[in-house]
């Protein structure tokens, strides 16, 4: 019947009719499951901070799709040393055009809360986001509320590693232009999709799975951003009373504070005197503390051409005491620091009172592997605005033998922090070598001792000297 006769008689029984349909065969789409992008922490990573008083403020990367693709969840990883109570992140999702976000894909509000760092999923099944041909997507996260710790200032950022493409994105505020720069997020996408008729996605099929105790392990060299935009607000490294000694082939920058028994600070490899922002004021209350810059790091400079060692360092320093005419003085030496303390008391018993050491080694061996692998990445990769040069130096050096060690009477305190990047037992190795030297390995710390557990360090510190 017509719509017409229908509609002007309702009162009818349509008349059966059979038809027969010829065979159809349907084939369902299978799905695979794959996970792409970063899927474990590398050794040597950077920061990208969140400011909480700008909530516009979204970071992020681009992801390449197969032409059919469901997302599952979305990874990424928050610094260590990042302190909070809870965190809100709010997830933003685009369309790319020449590889910049374009339009929100999105027709729901995703909020994810945490309270903790390290590796963080936030879960998207439930909202049912399947994209056909779409080949890019960028996610980006704001920081959209946030509970801070009682009596600590609030830090938040991600991790992201170099590379040459320019996959950081980054914009300030909603209706502002995106700006992209060379690395990457330390970011995942757990995804399902077909492979029928797909371009063939370029992932490292040989990448390793999500490793859990990169959470544990916080960066070589890593730029701590959080505590060194800290330290950038404070006087030390760059104050007006600093002064400059003439060595060879360079000046050495120290800075003095208190009075008392000389304490000399020495920083580890890339640092400089203002990584001890958190020790100066508490020490100074005590000691005649003096930190100094090693030589072609922090305001001191190096004209030598030659490569780094710890025997200049230590030259460097034993220049300095006599300049200053100090006969005894006691050292407090982190990471490069501690080889150089190490090397200075072999070579001038008479001169140390007392040596603490914060992530000391006596040859490479002692570093984890997984670093190393990093150190000789860099080397190869010609790492931008770092002088190889210090980077060579933790491969070649230190090369101090237990005997040397064995010679040491002056009390010694070996630190380490529990995820050190120095092997826990060579750090005990070294403390058994020196006769009544004492071993103290800190929870809930990195290489970054100073960093991680000032109040700890500090208060450690402060009782091995005055015993």
């Amino acid at each position: 019947m017509s719509l017409a006769e229908l509609k002007k008689n309702s009162n009818v029984v349509l008349q059966e009719k059979i038809e027969t349909l010829n065979e159809v065969v349907v084939n369902a789409t299978i799905f695979k499951q794959k996970t792409i992008g970063q899927r474990s922490r590398p050794m040597l990573t950077f920061s990208r901070m969140f400011d909480q008083n700008v909530p516009t403020i979204e970071q992020g990367s681009i992801f390449e799709l197969f032409a059919q693709t469901r997302l599952k969840s979305y990874g990424f990883y928050i610094i260590p040393s990042s302190k909070f109570s809870k965190i809100k992140l709010k997830l933003n999702l685009y369309s790319v055009n020449g590889d910049m976000p374009e339009k929100t894909l999105l027709h729901k509000t995703i909020l994810f809360e945490c309270s903790t760092t390290g590796w963080q999923r936030i879960d998207l099944d439930p909202y049912d986001l399947q994209f056909r041909n779409i080949g890019k997507i960028a996610i980006t996260l704001q920081l959209v509320d946030h509970t801070p710790l009682t009596d600590t200032a609030f830090v938040f950022g991600l991790s992201a590693k170099k590379s040459l493409a320019k996959n950081l994105l980054f914009r300030y505020q909603s209706q502002g232009n995106w700006e992209a720069s060379e690395g990457t997020f330390i970011s995942n996408l757990e995804l399902a999709y077909s492979s029928s008729g797909n371009k063939k996605q370029q992932v490292d099929e040989k990448e390793d799975p999500i490793n859990d105790q990169d959470s544990q392990q916080l960066d070589a060299l890593v730029q701590v951003i959080g505590h060194r935009a800290e330290a950038k607000k404070t006087m030390y490294g760059k104050n007006r009373n600093g002064k400059y000694l003439d060595v060879r082939d360079g000046k050495i920058y120290y800075e003095e504070y208190g009075s008392g028994r000389p304490l000399l600070l020495l920083h580890g490899n890339g640092g400089s005197i203002a990584d001890f922002f958190q020790q100066i004021p508490y020490l100074s209350k005590h000691f005649r503390v003096i930190a100094i810059d090693a030589r072609g790091q922090g305001r001191s400079t190096n004209l030598a051409a030659g490569p780094y060692s710890y025997g200049q360092f230590s030259d460097d320093l034993l220049q300095l005491t006599r300049a200053l005419k100090l006969q005894k003085v006691s050292i407090l030496g982190w990471s490069d620091g501690g080889n150089t303390g190490l090397l200075f008391n072999a070579a001038h018993p008479m001169m140390v009172e007392k040596l603490i050491t914060i992530g000391a080694n006596l040859n490479p061996n002692g570093i984890k592997e997984e670093f190393l692998a990093s150190l000789t990445a860099q080397l190869k990769g010609n790492t931008q605005g770092a002088d190889l040069r210090l980077i060579q130096l933790m491969l070649d050096e230190p090369q101090l033998s237990s005997t040397e060690l064995e010679k040491m009477k002056n009390p010694v305190l070996v630190v380490a922090g529990s995820t050190d990047l120095i092997k826990e037992a060579h750090t005990r190795m070294i403390g058994k070598a020196i006769k009544g030297s004492r071993v103290v390995i800190i929870p809930d710390a990195s290489h970054y001792v100073p960093f991680d557990q000032p109040a700890r360090l500090n208060q450690l510190v402060l009782q091995f000297l005055e015993q």
